[in-house]
């Protein structure tokens, strides 16, 4: 499945001005721990920073809530993706939301840390072993309200709900994220607008076998459904394991297993394995990279001749000064098609550069490709669809103070498909943002 986020929501068009989107540059970014997916940068618990020593609106004993709230203008001039007939509309969106928070993740916060890093941060196979206990709980929810002025069959309401827990031991620490999304989402893969609805539970630990050497076991489900009986939704189990060692100060080095069963709907089942090895790079506040990869192995219910291709997953964030954040962003996965008895192998990458001009003005550009290339998963049936995805994005920020933020923005995407589907979309945007 390869979806495009609804950009006309708020939730979504504050990653890009705040800087939390990948690819945008966030102030902090923290590599999860599994490569499984985390939440999507998209997730409305994303817009808002933690910063260390905050207050709370509210504070009762160790529990701290930071509510905010998001308006929104879109103007989106293809709003299904469609080759011809395209629809244009103006959206407008209101979200209000908040984050319920009590604990340490152990370690320092550092200065405008997201949701996803921060449900992370206590979990790091670069951690040391006589790293202060990680004993943290995060509870965000945040609906969405969306009105489509011409398309009113559009207009409805998201929502998000995120919980994280984690406790430290001695040398052992457990976490559990629980996940319910339900947004509505331009696919790319199918070529329309539909409602996707997910649920995900992940639990990972880590045990420290010495001072320099540890052990990662992690665990996910994740249940993707869509409003469309038509589309195909899916079950996947994920367990990834890793062994990781020190051999630096600022790199540590891991090789992991993952194991892999998909179960999808009115389509027969899928197991793979992949042999990953991945390195870590941290140097405190200048750089941040990590790369995995290694083979897949992949077996299909369906009589499908099995498959063998390469995987990998890049992240890096570079800061070569105080006002300026690089990121580079990419990836070569396999995922299932909602539309067709069959997969897509995505690869692709991303570059972005957030620049603060002053202040209180901050600009930020980034530009992203991907190809996705399917092939049956059944037989006789066959897949010969490819698509060469491009994006371009700029965004403008200006700090009204320190709780209001205003943006404007502008995107362009295009799918070059060789099933004469393609699509090309122009948005501009709007937003207006509190925080406590």
């Amino acid at each position: 499945m390869r979806t495009e986020p609804g950009f006309w929501n708020p939730l979504v068009l504050s990653l890009w001005f705040a800087g939390a989107w990948p690819g945008l540059g966030a102030e902090s970014v923290v590599l999860p721990v599994p490569s499984v997916q985390p939440v999507p940068a998209d997730s409305p618990a994303n817009q808002a920073s933690y910063e260390p020593a905050r207050p709370g609106l509210l504070e009762w004993h160790d529990f701290k809530l930071f509510p905010r709230a998001t308006a929104a203008m879109v103007y989106d001039d293809n709003i299904t993706i469609q080759p011809a007939n395209r629809q244009a509309d103006l959206i407008w969106s209101f979200s209000p939301g908040g984050t319920l928070m009590a604990g340490s993740p152990g370690v320092d916060i550092p200065q405008g840390t997201r949701f996803e890093a921060l449900r992370m941060l206590g979990r790091q196979p670069y951690l040391d072993a006589d790293a202060q206990p990680a004993k943290l709980f995060l509870l965000d929810y945040a609906p969405n309200f969306r009105l489509f002025t011409s398309h009113g069959q559009y207009s409805g309401v998201d929502e998000s709900a995120l919980l994280t827990a984690v406790y430290s031991f001695a040398r052992l620490t457990l976490g559990l994220d629980q996940d319910y999304v339900k947004v509505l989402s331009a696919m790319s893969d199918v070529g329309t607008l539909t409602e996707v609805q997910t649920l995900k539970t992940r639990v990972t630990a880590k045990y420290d076998l010495s001072d320099r050497t540890s052990l990662e076991v992690n665990d996910q489900y994740l249940n993707t459904s869509y409003q469309s009986n038509n589309l195909f939704g899916s079950r996947q189990w994920v367990n990834q394991d890793w062994l990781n060692r020190k051999v630096f100060s600022q790199v540590t080095a891991g090789l992991g297993l993952d194991l892999e069963y998909w179960e999808i709907d009115r389509n027969p089942s899928q197991t793979s394995e992949q042999v990953l090895a991945r390195a870590i790079y941290w140097l405190a506040s200048k750089l941040e990279l990590a790369v995995s990869a290694g083979p897949e192995w992949r077996q299909y219910g369906g009589n499908a001749p099995a498959t063998l291709e390469p995987v990998f997953n890049l992240a890096g964030t570079f800061y070569p000064r105080d006002s300026t954040t690089v990121t580079l962003e990419g990836h070569r996965v396999p995922q299932p098609s909602a539309y067709a008895s069959a997969d897509f192998i995505l690869t692709g990458f991303s570059l972005a550069l957030r620049q603060r001009l002053a202040a209180r003005w901050a600009v930020a550009l980034t530009s992203g490709y991907d190809r996705a290339q399917y092939h049956a998963t059944t037989t006789p049936a066959s897949a010969n669809r490819s698509d060469d995805y491009f994006n371009t994005r700029l965004g403008l920020d200006y700090g009204l103070s320190r709780r209001w933020l205003g943006s404007v923005f502008y995107q362009y995407r295009e799918d070059f498909s060789n099933l004469a589907i393609g699509f090309h979309d122009n948005r501009t945007g709007v937003q207006a943002s509190w925080r406590f």
